[in-house]
């Protein structure tokens, strides 16, 4: 059985991290491995001489006062010599008697890399953007003079471990000048974007094209805000050689670069809404004004639920946030008041690209601090550390398109002396309630699902890419016993039929119709289907959508409401009551609380039918995504996916009741609950020009 010995060399001087230190260490005779920092060293292959003429050299890339740095470049500098200096074939390539000479390109010593490569296993490129003039592999290995100046000056070259770690054996022992190359923009899950850049750093704008989602090229290193290098003069001592005592030494040489790093996560997705015209409210029975009419498209009724009729804008958003100083254990036992102790995070901290129909938030963390410890591992530390940085971000998002930005300036009727006008939901992510546990009208002692609803979050984590989902729900009444329907179903009406997309379209709320039709050409737009009915073709309902947040447009009854038993709305977007007073509140301005003293819950649409979530989207999906042609499609078209919290009729999330809502997410849509479950996952990259998926690789952000 192998043997190891652990060997510390944290000597806990954080003020002197760029001095070398030489640590000697008794050892045992019988050890296999000697084990050091993150790192291990076979003793096999080290004694092969009763004295060393060499060193080993290990160190740690540090930032932040403690963050173990990983592909950061590490060489020992070796000056071109007099001879090689007059081969042309060699000055060409490696003109560097300091580290500071140039190549004829402009660019000093560097281990940084000339062109991005691509990993052949996920198909991702590193670096995006290369300011280096380091050679690649090919270059190397099918050209002579290369492989030459690499095998004779670059043979002591490294890169850091994903601790920050890195060891170089063999190196001759004497003064020596070790160089660092980082590029902080490909650190691995440390790396900053240039928005963060910005933002976080305090970098000025004038460094950065493209709305700061690029950095501007230079030749000259110096002029680039994301690399840095340095080189430290350092005494490499033998490795070994006291055979009496039988101590090893090993010099450990720190660096600890001058950016101060924040770890910042994506949030990126779509958003489509109806067309002008277009809602659910129509007079179809000669002025009998009934509530069922609040569940018909409005004429022309195939421009409501045809994908054709839909449109983009510049969504709204408000991302609402836990500060560090209140615990994960404190918000997981519902100890905490959102109302009083959430903040909501200001613009001016975090970057927002939007387009219409698409967008994407660059958001710094706050949360859940750590260091990098002697072996290492991350270590938490308090969240008011000065050293360290933050993983982890926890809250929740409010989206919606404004009517000023796409306008609803028109008005309907159900009969006469009524009223109908347009209104547009927003929705709170995430968000999921039990059937009749909405979030409901505040009273004296406020009611626990609302308490809930405020409750839920999300807890995202650095270094990643998130989207949303949506449930696309469905209700559906045609019925006209109006003194019947309000003998509720559970919060909905008594002729409600719920989440079965195979009911006739012109009546169920929330449907859209994507199959060709007539001279409605809807399936241009590539909108997935789930379900289809005869004379419509393919339809969509009763299950998730992923990527993209449809907001759809409903009629709010505004005027000769006692004449249908005080109804206001389909009761898709909230449960309506007779009772005028209650049954008015989603409608109207109103003081109920958000979150951090935030309120009016005017169009928020109820949480028992309409579930939101955030999925994590790998970069390698994205990569995936971007290669199907189609704007909608499902995960049988990206069979290599790796995400595994996109939404669907089968995936139910820790803490969830269920996959979906009200039996929703069947096969069809049919919302029976006896029929099997829908495996399939739904994914729309964006509704016209819009394309969630090529807008954040246009930002450089995959």
């Amino acid at each position: 059985m192998n043997k190891s010995q652990r060997i510390y060399l944290n000597t806990g001087d954080t003020e002197n991290q760029n001095q070398d230190k030489y640590i000697k260490v008794k050892l045992e005779q019988d050890v296999d491995n000697l084990e050091f920092m993150s790192l291990s060293l076979g003793t096999a292959d080290v004694y092969q001489n009763f004295n060393a003429d060499y060193g080993v050299l290990v160190g740690r890339v540090l930032a932040n006062g403690g963050i173990g740095i990983p592909n950061a470049k590490i060489s020992i500098f070796i000056p071109l010599t007099d001879e090689d200096s007059l081969n042309k074939d060699i000055y060409s390539i490696y003109p560097y008697k300091t580290p500071r000479d140039k190549n004829n390109e402009g660019k000093r010593y560097n281990l940084l890399p000339r062109v991005g490569e691509k990993n052949p296993t996920t198909g991702i490129i590193k670096p995006k953007q290369p300011f280096g003039s380091f050679p690649i592999k090919e270059e190397i290995v099918g050209n002579l003079p290369f492989l030459n100046v690499y095998k004779k000056y670059y043979k002591y070259t490294t890169l850091t471990n994903n601790a920050g770690d890195y060891m170089i054996f063999g190196v001759p022992i004497g003064t020596q000048t070790i160089h660092l190359s980082v590029d902080i923009t490909d650190i691995g899950k440390y790396s900053m974007t240039p928005a963060a850049m910005v933002t976080n750093l305090g970098y000025s704008p004038n460094l950065f094209t493209d709305n700061n989602s690029k950095i501007k090229p230079s030749k000259d290193l110096n002029d680039l805000p994301n690399i840095e290098t340095q080189e430290i003069t350092v005494d490499i001592k033998s490795f070994w050689g006291d055979t009496e005592n039988f101590e090893i030494g090993i010099t450990r040489q720190d660096f600890r670069i001058r950016s101060v790093l924040t770890n910042t996560f994506t949030i990126f997705g779509s958003v489509f809404t109806d067309g002008d015209n277009s809602m659910w409210g129509e007079d179809q029975f000669g002025g009998e004004r009934r509530i069922a009419e609040m569940f018909r498209a409005r004429s022309d009724a195939n421009t409501t639920v045809g994908m054709n009729s839909k449109r983009i804008g510049i969504v709204t958003e408000k991302i609402y946030y836990y500060p560090p100083e209140i615990t994960d254990d404190e918000i997981n036992i519902g100890a905490v008041d959102p109302k009083t102790k959430m903040l909501v995070l200001d613009p001016s901290q975090y970057s927002i690209y939007k387009r219409k129909g698409d967008f994407a938030f660059i958001i710094t963390c706050n949360r859940n601090k750590v260091l990098t410890n002697d072996i290492g591992n991350e270590v938490p530390t308090s969240y008011d550390n000065v050293n360290g940085v933050f993983t982890k971000f926890r809250g929740f998002i409010t989206l919606e398109i404004t009517s000023e930005d796409v306008p609803m300036d028109f008005s309907g009727e159900i009969g006469n002396n009524t009223e109908v006008i347009p209104f547009r939901y927003k929705l709170k992510f995430p968000q999921f309630a039990n059937r009749n546990q909405s979030f409901r009208r505040p009273a004296p002692i406020e009611d626990p699902h609302t308490i809930n609803w405020r409750k839920q979050n999300y807890t995202f984590t650095g270094g990643k890419l998130y989207s949303l989902a949506k449930f696309h729900g469905l209700t559906w009444n045609n019925d006209d016993r109006d003194s019947q329907q309000w003998n509720l179903n559970g919060g909905f009406f008594k002729q409600d039929v719920i989440n079965n997309a195979t009911k006739d379209p012109f009546w169920n709320v929330g449907v859209i119709v994507n199959g060709d039709y007539e001279d409605y050409e809807n399936s241009i737009y590539d909108f997935p289907s789930n379900s289809s009915r005869s004379g419509y073709g393919d339809i969509f309902g009763s299950n998730w959508m992923n990527l993209s947040i449809y907001l759809p447009q409903l009629g709010y009854l505004k005027r000769g409401y006692s004449y249908p038993d005080r109804v206001r709305s389909a009761d898709h977007f909230t449960k309506n009551k007779e009772d005028d007073y209650n049954n008015v509140y989603y409608y109207a301005d109103n003081t109920q609380d958000i979150a951090a003293y935030d309120f009016n819950t005017r169009w928020f649409a109820r949480s028992d039918l309409n579930w939101t979530d955030i999925i994590e989207v790998p970069e390698t999906d994205i990569l995936a995504m971007a290669d199907v042609p189609e704007k909608g499609f499902t995960n049988i078209n990206i069979p290599s996916a790796t995400g595994t919290t996109y939404r669907n009729g089968v995936y139910t999330p820790t803490d969830w009741s269920a996959p979906c809502p009200i039996n929703g997410g069947k096969i069809n849509g049919t919302g029976v609950s006896g029929d099997s479950n829908d495996t399939k996952k739904y994914f729309y990259k964006g509704y016209d020009t819009a394309d969630c998926i090529q807008f954040i690789q246009s930002l450089g952000l995959v």
